[in-house]
């Protein structure tokens, strides 16, 4: 899960400044998500469980087709895209951890880099040879929708930079989308940490 937090919110306290995070999403508990996973823990959970060549519809197919391309060229995903993408990525295999931003930025901090690394190296692995994976970003309720939006896009955006840049995966192996305060994983308590995330989805061949 990334932290999300609005620059509209000047009195947010240094102590909520400190908690934010950003945390690639899963089925574990929050609590467990706090330390950076192994690289074969990421394996294990987001290997073979998941959707494999034909056995998604030809929508969903088509769907994961054309966004791949417009994230790997900077094009804006629309609201419906990512609701379609969003439902179709419900059964698939995840996994939360978390990655540390700076307060209001997406520069990746240096904390960061064990779950980076662990991620990076398992994405690389013959287990998940060919898989096409979904970065979502969400944020908390804290602060304006557009700015949580925009914020959730380019931390999404900067993980997958990251990933690419280091660990030689591909723009259109990795599709980059902000959901900002649309989807809490907590909507009993929006404004709750466990809201502000990634989610990393296997999405199959």
């Amino acid at each position: 899960m990334i932290g999300f937090e609005s620059g509209s919110r000047p009195f947010v306290t240094a102590a909520a400044a400190i908690c934010t995070a950003f945390v690639l999403t899963t089925g574990i508990a929050f609590g467990e998500s706090a330390s950076a996973p192994s690289a074969a823990s990421l394996v294990d959970a987001l290997k073979a469980k998941g959707p494999t060549r034909g056995v998604v519809n030809n929508a969903t197919a088509d769907l994961i087709k054309s966004l791949k391309q417009k994230s790997s060229r900077g094009i804006a995903i629309t609201a419906e895209e990512r609701g379609l993408l969003s439902d179709a990525a419900k059964s698939m295999p995840n996994y939360d951890m978390e990655i540390r931003f700076e307060l209001n930025s997406a520069e990746i901090s240096p904390s960061a880099r064990p779950a980076i690394d662990a991620l990076g190296h398992a994405l690389q692995n013959a287990q998940l040879k060919g898989a096409s994976f979904l970065l979502a970003g969400h944020t908390d309720a804290t602060g304006s929708p557009s700015y949580n939006q925009s914020l959730s896009e380019r931390r999404a955006q900067s993980v997958r930079e990251t990933l690419v840049k280091e660990f030689n995966l591909t723009n259109d192996q990795l599709i980059a989308v902000g959901y900002g305060p649309e989807q809490p994983k907590n909507p009993k308590a929006p404004y709750a940490p466990e809201n502000r995330r990634v989610q990393i989805v296997n999405l199959g061949e």
